[in-house]
């Protein structure tokens, strides 16, 4: 007998094992009936199987072994194959009744971020999302991606779009799935270490100083990553931990130079501070979170590493471009970053010290 294979020039689908089963018996000259003499089995139950009605059991793979040669494993695998392709076959007509579930999804925000091909449709569609959310159904999908929601700590309260938030949390955790093997178990000590190091490679373009803190980070056991934001998610970082490994997401979506670094810090502080089980979903820079204690204290964390405590006052005091520049060469940073500083502590959106907040767009300097 030919076993089957998915190259098979015969099929393009796996077949049933009876077709197979009549197949053998015709190029052999023998009758179900003498087949089922020879076997043992029914009559009924021979033609059950070569119909399809009746699933071949091992107990008959191993008789059919005996009597035709073929090997009871080589029965197995035709009938598993072919039963998979059933279940296929049901499964996908079901997701044809998840399409508008589907529709609730942008489909160009989709077709931007390659989680489906512009031609997909009907149930293709609705298959391709199940399978990047990682999920069975829409039902599955609502229990881990939007129940959870519910516990998120975000920085601010704004309209956000549920299904957009998790789109972007899951391309999120795809991209870091790519460096989790590269990273060290997590030591917050070494976090610590890498925290204090990050303003001084400020300095640097904002590609070099980014791969050179994700590399930090690693070291850490922490995954970093950029991914460009969603609209109406108001993302600008997340920290969560995945399978155990703590990762920070950012999406630069004010394109500041100083946000980024804020943001980064900012992050790493509740990775520190904060519950393992906890997702921090942040808005802004340094957004009005008062009332939040987690939030204030990551806002502290990121603001006393970029400019430490005993110059803060110098900060608050300077009212020229050049002290900026001055105060930064002191602290071996960026004087976007200490400009962003001074910016939010004197709520002084312009003039020649705003003019030193330079803007990025790691979208551009990463690619």
């Amino acid at each position: 007998m030919t076993t089957y294979t998915a190259t098979d020039a015969h099929f393009d689908f796996p077949p049933r094992p009876g077709r197979l089963l009549q197949r053998e018996l015709d190029a052999r000259s023998i009758s179900q009936a003498q087949l089922a003499a020879r076997t043992g089995l029914s009559p009924k139950h021979i033609n059950l199987v070569i119909k399809g009605t009746a699933p071949l059991s091992p107990d008959v793979a191993v008789t059919l072994e005996q009597v035709l040669g073929t090997s009871a494993e080589t029965w197995l695998r035709l009938e598993a194959a072919h039963q998979a392709q059933e279940a296929r076959h049901e499964k996908r007509n079901a997701l044809e009744g998840f399409v508008d579930w589907a529709k609730a999804f942008p489909r160009r925000v989709l077709v931007d971020r390659n989680v489906i091909d512009p031609e997909d449709s009907g149930a293709e569609l609705v298959a391709k999302l199940l399978a990047f959310f990682s999920v069975a159904s829409p039902s599955a999908y609502t229990k881990t991606w939007l129940e959870p929601q519910a516990s998120y700590k975000r920085s601010q309260v704004h309209a956000i779009d549920p299904n957009l938030t998790a789109l972007w949390l899951r391309l999120s955790e795809l991209h870091a799935a790519g460096l989790i093997a590269n990273a060290r178990t997590y030591d917050p000590e070494r976090l610590r270490a890498a925290a204090a190091m990050i303003p001084r490679l400020t300095v640097h373009d904002a590609g070099r100083a980014f791969k050179e803190t994700q590399s930090l980070l690693l070291d850490a056991g922490v995954v970093l990553v950029f991914v460009p934001e969603i609209p109406n998610t108001r993302i600008s970082g997340v920290s969560r931990w995945i399978h155990g490994t703590p990762m920070i997401a950012v999406t630069s979506r004010y394109k500041s130079f100083d946000g980024l670094w804020f943001t980064i810090l900012h992050e790493i502080a509740h990775v520190l501070l904060h519950p393992k089980r906890s997702t921090f979903i942040d808005d802004g820079f340094k957004a009005n979170d008062d009332a939040d204690s987690q939030e204030t204290a990551a806002n502290a964390f990121a603001e006393n590493h970029l400019i430490p405590p005993d110059y803060q006052a110098i900060l608050s005091a300077t009212t020229t471009a050049e002290a900026i520049r001055s105060l930064a060469d002191t602290l071996g940073v960026s004087p976007s970053v200490v400009a962003g500083q001074w910016a939010f502590r004197t709520s002084t959106w312009g003039g020649p010290i705003a003019k030193l907040r330079n803007k990025v767009d790691l979208a551009e300097v990463l690619a």
